[in-house]
C-alpha cells in the first residue's frame, strides 16, 4: 500500500514538474517573441521618423507627414499594448500625438526646400516619397485613411516627385548663370522643360511651369513665379546675364540623361 502511494505521489510530482517547466518555457518564449516584435516596431518607428523628416520639406502641405506620424502613433500604441511596463513610451506617444495635431494645423517643422544639392539627395528623396506612397496605399486598404484623402495624398506625392527635379534643375541653372556659364544654365533649364513635358500630372500648374520655363529659355523672364518656386535664394537679379536664346548643340559634356518622373508606387 505504501509503495503504491509513493508511486502515485512520484508520478504526480513528475507531472507537476513537467507542467511547471512547460509553463515557464512558454512564458519565456512569449516574452522573447514580444521583445522581438517590439524591437521590429521600434525599428519601423525610426524609419518612419526619418521618412517624415525627409518628405516634409519637399511637400507644400503637412498632411502627408501627418499621416506618416499617425502611423507612428499607431505603432507606439501597439508597443504599449504588448508591454505595459514600457512607461517611457507613454511620453513618446504624447509627443507624437502633439506633433500630429500641429501638422494637421499646417504647423511646419521644416520649411519648403526642394532645391537639392546632389543626385544622391534626389535619389534618397524620391525613395522616401515612394515609400510614403506605399504607406498611404497600405493604410488606405486597411481603412485607416479615407479613400479620397489617400488619392489626394498620392497626387501630392507625385507632384513633389516632379517638382524636386524641376526646382533642382532651375536652381542649378541660376547658379550656373551667376558663374557666367550660359551653356550649362541653358542645359539645366532645358532638362527642367523636358521633365515637365514628359509628365502626365493633372495639376494645372504644370502648364504654367512649362510656359515659364520656355520663357526663361527664350530670355523673356529671369525666374519662375514665387508661388511656383518660392526657393528663390539663387534667383537672377534684373541685371544678371541671360542664357542664349539659341539652343546649344548637344555635346558629351552637356548631355544629361532625362530624369525619371514616375509617380509613386501604389
Amino acid at each position: 500500500m505504501n509503495t503504491l502511494v509513493i508511486t502515485i505521489l512520484l508520478i504526480f510530482l513528475a507531472t507537476f514538474s513537467l507542467l511547471t517547466v512547460n509553463f515557464v518555457n512558454r512564458r519565456e518564449l512569449r516574452r522573447k517573441l514580444i521583445s522581438q516584435k517590439i524591437t521590429l516596431l521600434r525599428r519601423r518607428i525610426a524609419e518612419l521618423e526619418e521618412m517624415a523628416a525627409c518628405i516634409e520639406p519637399l511637400l507644400e502641405s503637412t498632411q502627408v507627414p501627418r499621416a506618416v506620424n499617425d502611423e507612428i502613433v499607431h505603432l507606439l500604441e501597439t508597443i504599449i499594448k504588448l508591454d505595459s511596463s514600457n512607461t517611457y513610451m507613454e511620453a513618446t506617444l504624447d509627443s507624437a500625438k502633439t506633433l500630429s495635431e500641429d501638422l494637421s494645423l499646417e504647423k511646419r517643422s521644416y520649411q519648403l526646400m526642394r532645391n537639392l544639392a546632389s543626385d544622391s539627395q534626389v535619389a534618397r528623396c524620391k525613395f522616401q516619397l515612394n515609400e510614403a506612397a506605399k504607406l498611404i496605399r497600405k493604410n488606405q486598404q486597411a481603412g485607416r485613411i479615407d479613400a479620397l484623402e489617400g488619392d489626394a495624398f498620392i497626387l501630392e506625392l507625385s507632384w513633389s516627385l516632379m517638382m524636386i527635379e524641376i526646382v533642382t534643375y532651375v536652381n542649378q541653372g541660376h547658379v550656373s548663370l551667376k558663374q557666367n556659364d550660359h551653356l550649362k544654365a541653358y542645359g539645366y533649364y532645358k532638362h527642367a522643360q523636358q521633365v515637365l513635358i514628359a509628365s502626365a500630372h493633372p495639376d494645372e500648374r504644370r502648364q504654367r511651369l512649362i510656359k515659364e520655363v520656355s520663357d526663361m529659355l527664350g530670355n523673356r523672364r529671369k525666374a519662375l513665379s514665387l508661388d511656383l518656386m518660392p526657393e528663390s535664394a539663387n534667383n537672377p537679379t534684373a541685371d544678371s546675364p541671360t542664357p542664349t536664346a539659341l539652343e546649344p548643340k548637344a555635346t558629351a559634356s552637356t548631355q544629361k540623361p532625362e530624369p525619371s518622373n514616375n509617380p509613386p508606387t501604389p
